[in-house]
């Protein structure tokens, strides 16, 4: 309230001092004209009319008419200075109300409140104000649900294989697993671990911007090849069918070994939904102004209600039989692929019936 009191005091000081300036212009405007005029006025009534208002009841006359006005001046200013007082309260009332209230929320806000909300006020430039405060607390309320999610779901994978880890080494030191078997398994524990932290890393430079690119001109289909190719012997041990078509040449402009990990994540995952005597198809090509690579499989798929989250950190898929990576391919896939201007579109016709990821970037 000491906000109100001190704006009310700035706009009644200010609706004074604007009351005083014009009862001062008129006092000065009076004093120095009123009398002359009304002198002129009284001589050209004719030849009966008072001949001056300098001696006589013409004085009498001008004296009684500024003392008149002089009552009536006060009388008005009286009234302005109470009016003024009423105009400085009604409006610092209606304006200083809401900002207190988005004060209020903002430093709630900064207290780590971020589901306060802003009544949006009557006064546009104020509704405005309100209205960009709630979109704030809206982003940041959004901002922290994720980061607590992430929190969580960071200790969730970080502990599976650090428990294992940890049963490894006391197996071993109790004789139940060799010396053998306990690096066996500790060493692919740290190479998961390894991929999470690497994955991570990747995706948060990617969102921010910050994630450096050797762009040149690259062929999009010829990288799509040679990354599918190289998972074909886990292909092979799973008996699951892989289908490289040729395509024609592709010129994009990228960095060639990320855009190799966007598609090997794609296919690697489409390998870890499929079952043995199964099929994945990995195709390209140009269209209008796009490149494009599609990976396609017979597999798992995808629920209408997963399909929007697939590109989430760690999502899990009701239909998915295991999970494979760090649960992060897919969303540092998007991150890669959006950073070069490019999108990354899923499609499923639901669980059972498999998945096609698409892969465009704009073709030069």
């Amino acid at each position: 309230m000491s906000v109100l009191r001190r704006l009310s005091t700035r706009l009644l000081l200010a609706n004074l001092l604007v009351l005083a300036v014009g009862a001062a212009s008129f006092v000065v405007t009076f004093r120095v004209l009123a009398s002359e005029v009304f002198d002129r006025r009284l001589r050209g009534q004719g030849r009966g009319g008072p001949p001056s208002t300098r001696s006589g009841n013409g004085q009498t006359l001008v004296e009684t008419f500024q003392s008149s006005v002089d009552v009536a001046l006060l009388v008005s200013l009286a009234i302005g200075v109470l009016a003024a007082g009423f105009v400085a309260w009604f409006v610092s009332r209606r304006m200083v109300e809401p900002v207190t209230r988005i004060r209020d929320t903002t430093r709630s806000m900064a207290r780590g409140h971020y589901d306060e909300r802003v009544e949006v006020p009557a006064v546009e430039e104020l509704a405005a104000l309100a209205t960009d405060v709630n979109e704030l607390a809206l982003t940041l309320d959004r901002t922290e649900t994720r980061r607590a999610q992430l929190i969580s779901d960071v200790t969730h994978e970080l502990r599976t294989p650090l428990t294992s880890i940890d049963g490894y080494v006391e197996g071993a030191m109790d004789g139940v697993f060799s010396t053998d078997e306990m690096y066996g398994a500790v060493t692919d524990e740290t190479r998961r671990l390894r991929r999470l932290v690497e994955d991570l890393a990747v995706l948060s430079r990617a969102q921010e911007g910050s994630l450096q690119f050797d762009l040149e001109e690259v062929d999009l289909g010829a990288i799509a090849a040679r990354s599918s190719e190289r998972l074909r012997p886990q292909f092979e041990s799973m008996s699951v069918e892989l289908d490289v078509e040729p395509s024609g040449e592709v010129p994009i402009l990228g960095d060639e070994e990320r855009l190799g990990q966007v598609v090997t994540n794609l296919v690697g995952n489409a390998l870890g939904h499929s079952h043995t005597g199964g099929r994945v198809r990995v195709t390209g090509g140009a269209d209008g102004q796009w490149g494009w690579v599609s990976i396609e499989d017979d597999g798992d798929g995808i629920s209408a209600e997963d399909l929007p989250h697939v590109f989430d950190r760690f999502f899990r898929s009701a239909g998915g039989r295991r999970r494979t990576g760090s649960g992060l391919g897919l969303a540092v896939s998007r991150g890669l692929v959006e950073a070069h201007d490019g999108e990354l579109i899923a499609a499923s016709e639901g669980p059972g019936r498999g998945a096609r990821f698409t892969l465009r970037l704009p073709a030069i």
